[in-house]
């Protein structure tokens, strides 16, 4: 049996037995309440008559001491009341055993209303009006009496109803403290086996779920609820399924990412290995002439460069460098180059000292400034620029290498954002299949060293040159220092 099942037929039965017992309840105490009120309202009407009949006969009497208009009225007025409580009186159920004592007292009413109205017709001779009111007054107390007498023939006839009522209101009090401990057993017994079979399970399923969530070991989660046919059931089922599920992915992924470590890895080593024979050979070209059309001091300074080039890619790849120390590379390449090429190109720096600081993976800026030389350009015959840009922008350092060179086009910045590009066949042969492979390198390194996906941006257009915009942060986070050699692209 499903949860929603238990649970639909359970609590309506709960619902249904309270709504009952509370129906009981209120039907007891609506008998009772009626009982209660046709009794009240004869005593009161018997009450209020005689009220009414003592200021009726008092306003009389008041007119005939004072026979003013306004004193006839009130009179009048005040035994138009008495004879509609007469009315009332007689036309009101009266239990059978009080039928003829209740018709007494009304025809005393009506004596009264009588007397009343004969008093106010001789109130022109005051002996006869007096004589007529003293009657009225005797009739008054036969009244009270009366009143008095019904009142407690009322009480004597209600009398045993109202035990037998009592009675029954006690087995009712009985028999729903009854159903409401019943009921309170049921109820705690509905919980605890919500708390059993519901919230247990589901508190097992929610601990290993944390424990998944926070990258523990699938083998150390909690114990699942043992199997059952409800949704939990299911649930639990699905769980395990999913976790055996998870922890083959994951062994998967280890197996893969270990073996593109190993190939990163080589690819990063054949980089830092790899001289390009096309630059070797015109630097030497370079360095051979220079030695004949001049003097040492020009060939010492390259010869220079060219240490502090191989000195700097030799470093260990693991350990970050400053911004200060990858552009005085950067410097040694381009006075090399600016040997190659004399005025054909010129290149431009701007550098705000306060980035300089910042860390960097080695071998970032170079490759990409020889790459603004080999596809920017290299084939221009005059008028090349390329400029090297370093500011600060809040708690980051931005390096922007820009020429104004061939450019691309929008599907090879793609490829290159999206680090799978191919450099064509007629590009450059292996130059640059070889600048390819580096600007690739050197874009995932930077994602993995500042843990952001805008380390990078690459503006470009045909024959309008390229724009490649750097951002790494000023600090690093003390467990980012290192870039992990299993991400190193």
């Amino acid at each position: 049996m499903s949860i929603r099942t238990k649970l639909l037929l359970i609590i309506p039965l709960l619902v249904l037995l309270a709504n009952t017992v509370t129906f009981f309840l209120f039907q007891s105490s609506t008998v009772v309440q009626g009982s209660y009120d046709r009794m009240m309202d004869r005593v009161l009407s018997y009450k209020q008559s005689v009220l009414t009949a003592e200021q009726s006969l008092q306003a009389l009497y008041n007119y005939l001491l004072d026979p003013a208009p306004e004193g006839r009225a009130e009179a009048e007025r005040r035994r138009g009341e008495l004879a509609q409580r007469r009315d009332a009186l007689e036309q009101a159920g009266h239990p059978s055993a009080l039928v003829s004592a209740a018709a007494g007292y009304v025809r005393l009413l009506d004596t009264l209303v009588g007397q009343e109205k004969a008093a106010l017709t001789a109130s022109s001779s005051p002996a006869e009006a007096l004589a007529v009111y003293e009657s009225a007054e005797t009739t008054l107390a036969f009244i009270r009496e009366e009143a008095q007498r019904l009142v407690d023939l009322e009480l004597e006839f209600d009398q045993p109803v109202f035990r037998r009522v009592q009675e029954e209101n006690a087995k009712m009090n009985r028999l729903g403290a009854a159903v409401i401990a019943v009921q309170t057993v049921l109820g705690i017994a509905l919980a605890v086996w919500i708390s059993r079979s519901v919230t247990e399970p589901v508190g097992r399923l929610v601990k290993a779920a944390k424990r998944v969530s926070e990258c523990r070991s699938y083998d150390v989660v909690p114990a699942l609820p043992p199997p059952s046919k409800d949704e939990l059931g299911v649930l639990s089922g699905a769980f395990v399924q999913m976790l055996a599920d998870l922890k083959a992915s994951a062994e998967r992924d280890r197996e893969r990412l270990e073996q593109r470590r190993l190939v990163k890895e080589l690819e990063l080593q054949a980089l830092q290995s790899q001289i390009r024979p096309h630059f070797l050979f015109n630097s030497l070209n370079v360095l051979s002439k220079l030695a004949l059309l001049e003097g040492a001091e020009k060939t010492s300074d390259l010869i220079v460069s060219m240490s502090k080039m191989f000195r700097y890619q030799l470093r260990n790849p693991d350990e970050p460098s400053t911004l200060r120390d990858e552009l005085a590379h950067v410097a040694a390449y381009v006075a090399i180059q600016q040997a190659r090429f004399r005025n054909r190109f010129r290149f431009e720096t701007a550098v705000d000292e306060s980035a300089l600081s910042a860390p960097i993976p080695p071998l970032t800026i170079q490759p990409l400034v020889e790459n603004a030389f080999v596809h920017g350009i290299e084939r221009l015959e005059k008028d090349a620029e390329i400029r090297l840009t370093v500011r600060r922008e809040g708690r980051d350092a931005v390096i922007e290498i820009a020429d104004n060179g061939i450019g691309m086009d929008e599907t090879t910045r793609q490829a290159l954002l999206r680090m799978n590009y191919e450099p064509a066949a007629d590009a450059g042969g292996p130059a640059a299949a070889s600048t390819g492979l580096g600007t690739r390198n050197v874009f995932r390194r930077l994602q993995l060293f500042s843990g952001r996906d805008d380390a990078v941006d690459v503006r470009s257009r045909p024959g309008q040159g390229t724009s490649i915009t750097i951002r790494v942060p000023l600090k690093r986070e003390e467990e980012q220092k290192d870039v992990p050699p299993a991400d190193r692209g």
